[in-house]
């Protein structure tokens, strides 16, 4: 059997109330939420992990932000051009018309 050792805490009785109610929530002694909770903000893991993290949502964010200006930009040009009836280009039109080389 491993040894253990004791630690000491100093807490104030409203504290000590508050800390008795929460391990009453979860279904376990006092003692065992305190250890559970100690490990495992121990074991969390670094503000820069969660910084990458969140990093890389808000780039999805961007994306789906610019991909639904982009459609509702072709949406609204594709509506005028079925109400005024305009004129559509081939991609050999525009080039030719451009004066562009093929």
């Amino acid at each position: 059997m491993a040894a253990t050792l004791t630690t000491s805490l100093r807490l104030a009785p409203a504290a000590k109330r508050r800390l008795a109610a929460a391990a009453k929530r979860h279904g376990v002694s006092t003692h065992k939420f305190i250890l559970d909770s100690a490990l495992a903000r121990a074991a969390a893991k670094p503000d820069d992990d969660k910084l990458a993290r969140l990093a890389a949502l808000v780039e999805q964010i961007r994306g789906a932000v610019e991909d639904e200006l982009d459609y509702r930009c072709a949406a609204a040009r594709w509506e005028k051009h079925l109400k005024h009836k305009t004129k559509l280009y081939t991609g050999e039109e525009v080039w030719r018309e451009l004066g562009l080389p093929d």
